[in-house]
């Protein structure tokens, strides 16, 4: 596999990671007893923060 291979599988699995962490936040705020509405917004701000470091690292390995 290639040097650039390499990376764009790295970012895959960061992008799954910001999925997994967003999905992890809704789920305990829902649970500690934050309304649904709320929730969302909150792990919308988590995968939309873990998708800029993502799309900023795709610019930096590839030269954007």
């Amino acid at each position: 596999m290639t040097a650039a291979g390499v990376r764009l599988l790295w970012l895959l699995v960061a992008v799954l990671l910001s999925t997994v962490a967003a999905l992890v936040v809704f789920i305990l705020r829902t649970r500690l007893g934050v309304r649904g509405g709320e929730a969302v917004l909150w792990a919308g701000s988590a995968f939309g923060g873990s998708m800029l470091v993502v799309l900023g690292a795709l610019v930096f390995v590839f030269g954007g």
